[in-house]
């Protein structure tokens, strides 16, 4: 990222050093407390501060510039709003916590819609009276433009739109200054639109501010807006970006759902996992994201502290390369998923916050089947067997490469390493810096890939069985596997019509099967959230982009500390 960024949110246009003057002030007077390691409740005039913990900056500010990663998903959470969203409801195995309800909408920045008789057509009628942090008003040019610069930039909207949106310029249409119509090409893909524009891909952006600072070397402005920020219509505003150290965001109280209950957050960069931990133990944080499952274990048994036990979408996955050896051989892949000891990762590795796994779709799916689908378990004589009946010779030799940022893939592999042994593989560990392994995964330079990642869309059946494996799209099929069986059921999927109905579930469960028999990939474990709260601090909701929605947090004015 480059260091420059002007963020005021009075005048766009501030410089770097007017920004690192009003911080240098800030300190002066003392006010930075707020951000330090009394992490107070509230200041001396009554403002209601959260700080949070994260990894890093974000790697840009504009989704369309690919930022990628858990901190340029906050800031969109933050900053961003769609048309719609999926509603909160209080999370069965979770007291504390609440979850999106997948199967059903409500409104943002569209306060209602309806579906044309065959299914085809959603027209969205749009709130009046939304302005942006600029003061710039919300309008059905803003929807429009939105999603031509998605499909005109690097975006990766495009990608995880699939198969419901595919041609925005044909797709979407203005009706008029509060209205606009989304068609599908069947009505199979209406539901996985509304799964799509309700999630983080689908923010609705300021195009009169967007317009203004566009360039004929950047059109839709999207460099601009990836160092400037505050170009959505979101909850909170960025007030202050300080390049490897924080962002401060403030409420935005003429958000479209209301002001946020807490007026300011800072969110503090403390790049060691263990660090953040020991941070929210002495006060200096009131959150902490992406903590060691280990540490989240010992702070769960700790009162002063919240941890949380919802089932998420957050997957630890092996990701197998079939088109080189040995796991272009379907019976090596057949073996190796019995070689994998789950029981042991998901109590060693996750300290029993982890679930098992079956098949690539929601367990709450309506209608979901999951007949003639194998639980995963370690079997190594079963391994052996497949095999010997291969004519595969053993030890089947391979290198498995894991991230350095996240350190419990790299625990993953030493499990599948000293486990595999006795189920005929012999495993090399490869740990590499995030931006390699890109590389690597990009290039197919790989035997067996750790990711730990989600899917989210997840509710939406064709989005999820052809997130990894889309067909004819060699940059997005990670382990490079295709299967003609596997998309014509897909496809049988979305012509039944309601993704959601028996008829379509028959169609899901046989591509599941297929997939499951060839085995490209390996779900591991399910991972409970790696957030944790001060026990003052309420609010957790969790989303399938696994980042907090701070809509819903708020703080009591008294610290637990």
């Amino acid at each position: 990222m480059p260091t420059r960024h002007p963020l005021s949110i009075l005048d766009a246009q501030v410089d770097r050093r007017t920004v690192l003057r009003g911080t240098l002030l800030a300190i002066a007077l003392g006010t930075f407390g707020t951000a330090c390691a009394s992490s107070k409740a509230s200041d001396q005039n009554g403002t209601r501060t959260l700080v949070e913990a994260i990894a890093a900056m974000p790697g840009g500010l504009a989704f369309d510039a690919k930022p990628g990663g858990y901190e340029g998903f906050e800031f969109t959470q933050l900053t961003g709003a769609g048309l719609i969203r999926n509603p909160y409801i209080q999370d069965p195995d979770d007291p504390g916590a609440m979850r999106q309800d997948l199967y059903r909408h409500e409104g943002v920045l569209a306060e209602s819609w309806e579906v044309s008789p065959d299914g085809r057509t959603y027209i969205f009628h749009l709130r009046r009276n939304v302005v942006s942090p600029a003061g710039n008003p919300f309008n059905a040019d803003d929807v429009v433009w939105s999603y031509e610069r998605k499909w005109n930039s690097a975006s990766i909207a495009p990608s995880i739109s699939l198969p419901a949106i595919t041609d925005p310029a044909t797709q979407l249409t203005k009706i008029d200054d509060y209205t606009v119509s989304w068609t599908v090409a069947e009505a199979g893909h209406g539901f996985p639109l509304l799964a799509a524009i309700s999630k983080i891909s689908g923010e609705i952006y300021d195009s009169t501010l967007l317009k203004s600072h566009a360039t004929p070397d950047d059109p839709y402005a999207v460099q601009w807006s990836n160092l400037n920020g505050n170009f959505g219509f979101g909850p909170y505003v960025m007030e202050n970006y300080e390049d490897g150290q924080q962002i401060t965001y403030v409420a935005n109280e003429k958000f479209v759902l209301g002001k946020p209950p807490v007026d300011r957050i800072v969110q503090r960069v403390v790049p060691d996992a263990g660090s953040r931990a020991s941070m929210l133990k002495t006060g200096a944080v009131d959150i902490a994201v992406q903590v060691l499952p280990t540490d989240v274990a010992s702070l769960a048994a700790d009162p002063q502290f919240s941890t949380f036990d919802t089932q998420t979408n957050n997957f630890t996955w092996a990701y197998m390369q079939t088109q080189t050896p040995p796991f272009d051989n379907k019976a090596v892949r057949q073996a190796f998923a019995h070689a994998i000891p789950y029981d042991q990762i998901i109590e060693q590795v996750y300290q029993g916050r982890a679930k098992p796994v079956v098949g690539l779709l929601d367990p709450n799916l309506p209608n979901r089947s999951t007949e003639g689908l194998e639980p995963q378990t370690y079997d190594p004589d079963r391994s052996l067997q497949i095999l010997r009946e291969a004519g595969v010779s053993t030890p089947v030799q391979f290198t498995i490469l894991a991230s350095s940022a996240v350190p419990d893939l790299q625990d993953v592999a030493v499990q599948i390493q000293s486990f595999g042994k006795a189920a005929g593989f012999e495993t090399q560990i490869e740990v590499l810096p995030a931006a390699t392994l890109a590389d690597r995964q990009g290039n197919k330079a790989f035997q067996v890939l750790l990711l730990r990642d989600m899917s989210v869309s997840f509710e939406s059946p064709p989005y999820s069985l052809l997130l990894s494996y889309p067909q004819n799209n060699p940059g997005r099929n990670i382990s490079s596997w295709e299967n003609p069986d596997y998309y014509t059921a897909v496809e049988a999927g979305i012509a039944a019509g309601d993704s959601l109905s028996p008829e379509a579930a028959v169609h899901w469960n046989r591509a599941e099967r297929v997939w499951q028999e060839d085995r490209p990939l390996v779900q591991i474990a399910n991972v409970a959230p790696l957030h944790v709260f001060k026990s003052n601090v309420t609010g957790f909701a969790h989303r399938t982009d696994n980042v907090l929605d701070f809509i819903e947090i708020d703080r009591s004015a008294s610290s637990s500390q």
